[in-house]
């Protein structure tokens, strides 16, 4: 049945890969495919990933703590790696037993968790963020800490304190709580600066600056997200705008009934303000943010919490979890969250997960690796001619070359046209002195990026052109010249990028862009150093990428259909039907719902009654339904959920909700399932803005090959510009009725009563 309900059907046989340590090889046409989750061979289970790419040529990824698989024991975080993105292996969990932190002042046995980590590499060595949170006794202990190790798959060394420790938030006026200071992401910044991205549900996004060495907070927190909306921060500094990508709480682990999309902001500085396409700030209580991936209708649900890898040839691949809703669980309730892979494209200068079509499942053209060069030196100098003063060392992280030489190492192949180049470059202590990368430019002309310590510059040397042979950009005042750092040079169209970062993750702290002379671009590929010795490793060149340019259309939702409508300027139409007592009125053309002092989510029962239901049935094939609902919050903090908007119903535990409301002072849309299709009911919603008081939705319904109902979510302020969200899906059998909800309110005295009003129902076909 899974594989039933693919959207995107298999597209080319898996052909041969290049695994790192194999040197050098011609570009060919083979073309690797894969299918989500990626880590399947070695776990069920491997949530908030992390990546990074290592010394070695393998990629390596770092995920919370868990079960791989059912009667495994908890590992106190995983590390895989792979040659390719697609072909993972285990390698071992963070910590054992022996090695695991507990300096939080709790008993021995005390229930540790360790969530959700963030892999850099600063100053020479690996640093692993994380999560570190203990419940109790007493005050809870939510933390993040770092462990380091001089190679990816460790061993790991705890440092022994907290980067950011307990911190308060308040919930309402009065009431105080410990923040969920989970997540972290660590940024450096053009200037050196580090800062550090982290928190959750109970209190939100913040960042800090952090020590020079990147182990301590020194700065004041900088709030970035409102509480109960976003979670998971990763951060992406591209032409001149710092992206965050920020997971929508509510639904990462209710098994089938999850969401857990992926949304972004940008921001020209590292510390906000945060903006969407539409120019909303993601802060604040009615906050925005753009969707970039979110589950579509196949077999992943949860599919955010996610890092950013770069394959050999520049495309970019979201790397998140996602969980399989016909198999959601581990064991028990513990939910199974696989390593996944998306293809994110670039378009108009905004992230989107696979155009805009969502996680793809079945088998899907997978990250290009095809390459001239891939050689992590950890067999030798065998794909480089020999030269004088060049020789093949051992270190730490596996081998790398050295030179003590000015004379340059040579590739032993040829390579041509756009091209993505990179490599690890070191220079030996003293003073003075430059290395770096040299690719073909024009003819016999070559352009040369190297890191030059004298001048504290990058310094990129281009053919002779009408314009200065040569461009720089300044290096950070605290740059390590004596460790390994990332040059990346992008040809392209006539255009060369160049870009230093420490380990290629997405936060250059130099760039320089020059314009290239047209012509024949073929030749080899030198290293290359002059008044110093040094070091060079993990040396590949690929083919460029194409980029995809267009985006998936949104959804076309058609005519007004009136006989599957009603404007609420009479009586009810005879089409309604109400599921329990009524529970609404028709005054002044709109149709008055009191939000009712019960709910229809399993957990949380506040009732011993269930609320009512105005419901209608629907016609068959594609439609999209349409409300506009006013529920006048204003700057109360009501106590419950109370919410007001559409639903597609089954029964009673199953169902989709798409409904205005709040939780304290927080407003949004929550798109919400509840299911019992596998497993124990499950309820999980996803929390969508912008928002105000005056909210239009629309859920757009299509039924899939296999006879499943699905239901896409769309947004508005204003009913002209719509915001499209992801989907959820209802079993296969008669189609679900449709219709209004208003419940969640909570049973408390002091609760004043608060009344929806739905000014029409509109169906399109």
């Amino acid at each position: 049945m899974r594989r039933s309900i693919s959207i995107t059907g298999a597209l080319v046989l898996l052909a041969g890969l290049l695994v790192p340590g194999h040197g050098n090889a011609q570009a060919d046409d083979a073309m690797t495919t894969y299918t989500n989750p990626v880590s399947s061979s070695f776990t069920e289970n491997f949530a908030d990933p992390t990546i990074i790419r290592g010394q070695d040529g393998y990629w390596y990824a770092y995920g919370t703590n868990g079960r791989r698989f059912e009667g495994d024991e908890k590992q106190n975080m995983m590390i895989s790696r792979s040659p390719d993105l697609v072909n993972w292996e285990w390698v071992g969990p963070v910590f054992t037993p022996e090695t695991i932190p507990t300096y939080d002042g709790k008993p021995a046995d005390a229930n540790r968790q360790f969530w959700a980590p963030e892999i850099a590499y600063l100053d020479g060595r690996y640093v692993l963020y994380y999560s570190y949170v203990v419940q109790g006794p007493g005050t809870p202990w939510r933390t993040v800490a770092a462990a380091t190790a001089e190679h990816p798959a460790g061993p790991w060394t705890d440092t022994g304190e907290v980067v950011v420790g307990n911190e308060t938030w308040e919930v309402r006026p009065g009431v105080t709580q410990i923040r969920n200071n989970i997540d972290p992401e660590l940024v450096t910044t053009p200037d050196g600066t580090r800062y550090l991205y982290y928190g959750s549900v109970q209190g939100g996004v913040r960042v800090v600056e952090l020590s020079a060495d990147g182990l301590r907070a020194e700065g004041e927190p900088v709030q970035l997200t409102d509480a109960h909306r976003y979670e998971a921060p990763y951060v992406v500094y591209r032409d001149g705008y710092y992206y965050m990508f920020l997971s929508v709480i509510g639904g990462c682990c209710a098994g089938a009934a999850s969401g857990y999309p992926i949304m972004v902001g940008r921001s020209t500085d590292p510390t906000g303000p945060f903006l969407d396409r539409d120019g909303h700030t993601v802060n604040g209580p009615q906050g925005g943010g753009t969707p970039v991936l979110a589950p579509n209708g196949n077999e992943f649900v949860s599919t955010g919490h996610n890092a950013i890898a770069t394959d050999l040839s520049g495309q970019d691949w979201i790397v998140s979890h996602a969980t399989d809703r016909f198999t959601p669980y581990v064991t028990g309730t513990e939910n199974a969250r696989g390593l996944a892979l998306t293809r994110l494209d670039w378009i108009d200068g905004w992230p989107i997960g696979n155009a805009g079509e969502g996680m793809p499942s079945g088998p899907t053209i997978g990250p290009d690796n095809r390459s001239f060069i891939n050689d992590p030196f950890e067999d030798g100098l065998a794909g480089w001619e020999t030269a004088e003063g060049w020789s093949h060392r051992q270190g730490p992280t596996g081998g790398y070359v050295h030179t003590e030489s000015d004379a340059p190492l040579r590739s032993a192949v040829t390579v041509e046209g756009d091209l993505r180049a990179r490599g690890l470059v070191r220079l030996s202590e003293g003073t003075g002195g430059r290395a770096g990368l040299s690719l073909p430019a024009q003819g016999r002309h070559r352009v040369t990026a190297t890191i030059d310590r004298e001048s504290a510059q990058l310094v990129v040397t281009g053919p002779p052109g009408r314009r200065s042979r040569e461009a720089t950009a300044s290096l950070p005042a605290n740059f390590s010249y004596g460790t390994w750092h990332e040059i990346e040079m992008t040809v392209s169209d006539g255009h060369l990028r160049v870009a230093v970062s420490e380990s290629g993750q997405y936060d250059p702290v130099a760039e320089i862009t020059i314009d290239l002379p047209r012509g024949v671009r073929d030749g080899h590929v030198t290293l290359q150093a002059a008044g110093t010795a040094a070091d060079f490793d993990d040396v590949t060149v690929a083919p460029l990428f194409a980029p995809v340019t267009e985006a998936a259309p949104d959804p076309t939702v058609g005519s007004l259909d009136e006989s599957y409508s009603d404007e609420f300027d009479g009586d009810l139409a005879a089409q309604w039907q109400w599921l329990r007592d009524p529970g609404a009125t028709i005054s002044d053309g709109g149709l008055d719902f009191a939000i009712q002092r019960s709910t229809l989510i399993n957990r949380r029962p506040q009732a011993d009654t269930l609320p009512s239901l105005l419901l209608r049935d629907m016609p068959e094939g594609t439609w999209t339904a349409e409300t506009r609902v006013t529920v006048p919050f204003d700057d109360s903090i009501p106590y419950g959920w109370p919410q007001a908007g559409l639903i597609a119903y089954t029964d009673d535990d199953e169902w989709v909700e798409l409904a205005y409301t709040t939780r304290e002072s927080r407003r949004f849309v929550a798109f919400a399932r509840e299911t019992d299709s596998a497993g124990p009911v499950a309820y999980g919603h996803a929390a969508l803005g912008p928002s105000r008081d005056t909210m239009w939705l629309r859920l757009r319904h299509t039924v899939a090959a296999n006879g499943e109902h699905l239901y896409r979510a769309a947004i508005s302020m204003d009913g002209e510009h719509w915001v499209w969200h992801g989907t959820r899906v209802l079993p296969a059998g008669p189609q679900p009725q449709v219709g209004l909800v208003a419940q969640d309110l909570a049973q408390l005295p002091e609760q004043e009563p608060i009344t929806a009003r739905f000014d029409w129902f509109r169906t399109y076909r």
